[in-house]
């Protein structure tokens, strides 16, 4: 779904660094949208990736790509790089980028005044200067320019003290609003400034279909009870003995259209919020009585209250490309009845996760409300606390079958959440092609030099590898087992006997389990869990602090990015009660148990306790290991569906 591809130098030829059909991916790589703000992009790659040597500061161009869409989510410069090795070795690098209209920070501007000029023919001179300094890729073609004020013209002056972003922000969208955006087309770059850059979706945002939570809040904090209005001032120069030197002389004021004051006033405003005093200068008016009216009409029309929605909801568009999906500055309809919320609202921040969608998120709101609008959301927002109170009542008076129905209306709510849900992860992984078929077998080093093109065409389901005896003991075989399982395409996990004499030792052991195996696969495919090896009780024999010694091992584990969901849990039979292990928490529970040992799977033997998988035997044999090797066999629907599962 998302592809991302570098070049060096501008006109480079383009590298594919990440793709869920090539093989190669980043570690991690995130986009970060907001309004009146430019995009950036921050990434990982690991050594095995063709990106990692490629990467170069300000003349490496990156581009993320939404495949399905056809569209282009970030394109800019790459800005730093942060190469790290851990203790373990594992090596890894960190980039962040910019967007294209970081370009407008590669120029400055001379000083120059303007007078009766519209904002477009001020920006195009901006711009005009822009592409005298910077390289012919940098130069950029004014697009979309709708952004006026009320006389189409404007009084500034360049700063050349500032670059051209920081021109174009203070001296127009600080003053006149709207929003810029830089378009890469086929005959080079665009500058758009317009007042809103976005559209109404297609995609509705609603309870019982894809919203899943939503927060309202309204901040009052932007009003302005009390305004002084500020017009043009002037420069004026004065002469001593020596020098002559240019003084300043305060704006102009509405003193003189206003009794004496300097200040418009709002009563009613000032009754609810208090005595708030802001001022606000217009640089073109040198009449008092014109400034004031400009005053009274900004004070008019302000809407002084910010409404801040966050929600979360379902991306309808991975599963179906036919709606919109989530763009940052576009508006969409949300609706929750029982909040008594029916707004269309514009999504004002978004950060897209290309390596997980479920770690997306976006933020819509920051909508400036009338002191109208405000007064009746308040009145709206108690009359619906009151009706849900009476909603609470009557629920509480219903019989048991109304009460069933809720309940199982609820319950339908639940699971359609859950279904998109399901869908959009499914999204990520490669069509349903059933189960691995074959032999569950877990090997260390004392299986010695293992064939595994060999095992492969004897049929394997799985192939559970151990890393680790406690902390000091590092299996000898891990990493050459690792190797060639991954370049096999082979279904795997890695596991590791627990020896933890304290929680501080224990999540040590997990830290070393986590780093070893990442230092020999990294940039591949990843294990299908991690396993904890429990067969012995440690720390001076008690169960209890065994019991602390694997949680703290699970949370170490789960702060470096594995869940319980892919943690299992192995656990000698005969120490199963004693130790009491928090088995509910664990992806799978895996106990062993022999019967007579032989290599065969006992009919009459099995563990005494429920189990996600059993270890049969440590007599198996399989073509292309030489010697024994542990079995394991009768997987639970949740083991299949979770770790053999195509």
């Amino acid at each position: 779904m998302y592809e991302v591809t570098l070049r060096n130098g501008w006109n480079g030829e383009e590298i594919l660094i990440h793709s869920g059909h090539s093989g190669r991916r980043l570690l991690k790589g995130q986009i970060v949208k907001a309004v009146g703000s430019y995009d950036s992009f921050s990434g990982a790659v690991d050594p095995t990736n063709i990106g990692y040597n490629l990467l170069r500061p300000m003349q490496t161009f990156i581009k993320v790509t939404r495949t399905d869409k056809e569209r282009v989510l970030f394109e800019g410069r790459l800005l730093d790089t942060q190469p790290a090795m851990s203790s373990e070795g594992i090596v890894n690098q960190d980039f962040s980028c910019e967007g294209l209209e970081s370009f407008l920070h590669d120029s400055v501007q001379p000083w120059a005044e303007f007078h009766n000029i519209s904002p477009k023919d001020f920006l195009q001179s901006l711009i005009t200067e822009h592409n005298k300094q910077v390289e012919s890729y940098k130069q950029i073609k004014l697009g979309n320019v709708t952004v006026t004020n009320s006389t189409d013209n404007v009084y500034r002056f360049s700063d050349d003290t500032k670059d051209t972003y920081d021109n174009i922000k203070e001296k127009l969208l600080d003053k006149l609003g709207g929003e810029i955006r830089i378009r890469h087309e086929l005959d080079g770059l665009y500058l758009d400034y317009e007042p809103v850059i976005g559209e109404q979706s297609n995609q509705v945002i609603r309870l019982q279909s894809n919203l899943i939570s939503i927060t309202q809040k309204l901040d009052p904090t932007p009003v302005i009870t009390v305004l002084k209005p500020l017009g043009k001032a002037e420069e004026r120069t004065t002469t001593d003995t020596d020098t002559t030197q240019a003084v300043s002389t305060p704006r102009l004021t509405i003193a003189t259209a206003n009794s004496g004051s300097e200040f418009l006033r709002d009563e009613n405003l000032i009754s609810q919020f208090g005595i708030l005093i802001r001022s606000k200068t217009w640089d073109d008016v040198t009449n008092a009585t014109i400034l004031k009216t400009k005053g009274l009409a900004f004070m008019n029309s302000q809407e002084p209250v910010k409404q801040q929605v966050q929600i979360k909801a379902v991306d309808l568009s991975l599963i179906d490309k036919r709606i919109d999906d989530f763009i940052c500055g576009n508006y969409y309809h949300i609706i929750n009845p029982i909040m008594a919320f029916d707004q269309v609202l514009r999504i004002v921040s978004q950060t897209i996760d290309i390596c997980d969608a479920n770690n997306s998120v976006i933020g819509a709101g920051d909508v400036l409300m009338s002191q109208e609008s405000y007064n009746l959301q308040l009145k709206q927002n108690a009359e619906n606390a009151a009706r849900i109170a009476e909603n609470l009542r009557l629920t509480n008076s219903l019989q048991a079958s109304e009460l069933a129905k809720l309940q199982a209306t609820a319950k339908t709510q639940s699971e359609k959440i859950d279904s998109l849900d399901k869908a959009v992860k499914e999204l990520q992984t490669p069509v349903d092609k059933g189960y691995y078929e074959g032999s569950i077998i877990d090997v260390s080093y004392y299986q010695g030099s293992i064939n595994w093109t060999s095992v492969k065409s004897a049929g394997l389901a799985l192939g559970i590898v151990r890393v680790q005896d406690g902390t000091t003991t590092i299996d000898a075989n891990y990493k050459t087992y690792l190797a060639d399982i991954t370049n096999l395409g082979l279904n795997y996990a890695v596991y590791a006997f627990f020896r933890g004499q304290s929680v501080s030792d224990s999540e040590q052991e997990a830290v070393n389990f986590y780093n070893r195996t990442q230092l020999a696969v990294a940039g591949k495919t990843q294990p299908r869990f991690y396993a904890i090896d429990v067969e012995t009780i440690e720390m001076g024999g008690s169960a209890s602090l065994m019991r602390s010694g694997v949680e703290a091992y699970m949370n170490k584990l789960n702060e470096l990015g594995i869940p319980d969901s892919k943690i299992v849990l192995y656990i000698a039979n005969n120490l199963y009660a004693s130790l009491n292990l928090n088995v509910s928490r664990a992806g799978s529970v895996w106990l062993p148990t022999y019967g007579a040992n032989d290599g065969s799977i006992p009919t009459d033997y099995k563990p005494s306790y429920p189990y996600d998988l059993w270890q049969y035997t440590s007599k198996g044999t399989i073509a292309g290991i030489s010697g024994n090797v542990d079995m394991s066999t009768n997987p639970s629907s949740r083991f299949k569906e979770a770790y053999l599962k195509k």
